[in-house]
């Protein structure tokens, strides 16, 4: 019977052992892992706002401000971006050294966790030896307080940007994301092959990039001219669009492509018959976002957002 016992005693202490162990191992491997909600977390937005005007052009300084404002205030409120994720850059802030100094700092607070928007408003040129097809041949106009000599020199002096610059740029900043917003004559200047070919890459980020015409259209004017013509509706859709920023960015993109009908046709019976033909005014905005970034980018729906 004491044998009996003392086995049975031994028994018990080895699977005691046993449980232990298997607790211990389950508590390695499993214990500190975090819980699986089936949601993946959502990135934190940031929004930049820049627009230049040139003193030296026939519209209003007060264009692009009005137009990058109107965008930024609507833009901010739907996707969460507080204060501190704010960034607007207009007109004598909108200068290289500014945006390039914006940059730096926005380099060292982003990261993967962060979703960057920029909604551009600027004027783009071709430079006085162009060959369209490359990125090098066209100007980024930013602020100068007087017409540059030349294009070229411009870009030389550092005063303007070419495309190829400005996308090696947005480059430099490592956000997760990138949705980038041309409101311009020149929208095809930077197309999706220049960001996501662009020898400064990030090779596995995914981008978006919104066009505010057609290749060879120009970006008209709202009707009274205070405002360019896809800030306009894009402001509106922000304003009445509920869903994903894709919902908000097709409704922007049919509303300017309906306004600039009568708008178009009125710029055509004013014009000079002895002038060359002027460039298309039937703007149709276009969307590119072949990994659906816009369709995955949450609104805050409208009965939240602080839109005043």
């Amino acid at each position: 019977m004491p044998n009996r016992n003392r086995q049975r005693r031994r028994r018990l202490r080895l699977q005691a052992r046993a449980f232990s162990l298997a607790a211990a191992l389950f508590a390695l491997f499993f214990g500190s892992a975090p819980a699986i909600t089936g949601e993946p977390k959502p990135l934190r937005n940031t929004v930049v706002g820049l627009g230049n005007c040139p003193p030296w052009n026939p519209q209003s300084v007060e264009v692009c401000r009005h137009s990058v404002e109107k965008v930024m205030t609507a833009l901010a409120a739907r996707i969460d971006a507080g204060p501190d994720r704010q960034h607007l850059l207009v007109n004598e802030g909108a200068s290289a050294t500014a945006l390039k100094l914006k940059a730096k700092e926005l380099a060292h607070q982003l990261g993967p966790d962060d979703r960057l928007i920029i909604y551009a408003n600027l004027p783009v040129s071709l430079t006085e030896t162009a060959n369209p097809d490359e990125a090098s041949s066209y100007a980024i106009q930013l602020w100068a307080s007087a017409r540059p000599v030349s294009t070229v020199e411009a870009i030389a002096e550092g005063t303007w940007m070419s495309a190829s610059a400005f996308a090696a740029l947005v480059h430099a900043i490592p956000a997760g994301e990138v949705i980038l917003v041309i409101d311009t004559n020149y929208p095809h200047a930077i197309d999706l092959g220049l960001l996501t070919g662009h020898a400064v890459d990030h090779k596995d980020r995914p981008e978006a990039l919104v066009v505010s015409s057609g290749a060879g259209q120009v970006a008209n004017y709202s009707a009274d001219r205070t405002i360019s013509l896809f800030a306009k509706h894009l402001a509106v859709a922000l304003g009445e669009s509920e869903g994903m920023l894709l919902d908000v960015m097709t409704a922007a993109v049919n509303g300017t492509r309906q306004a600039a009908i009568p708008i178009c046709a009125d710029l055509k019976e004013k014009r000079d018959p002895s002038q060359a033909d002027p460039a298309d005014c039937a703007q149709v905005p276009e969307i590119h976002d072949p990994e659906s970034l816009l369709r995955s980018t949450v609104l805050t729906p409208l009965t939240e957002a602080n839109l005043n």
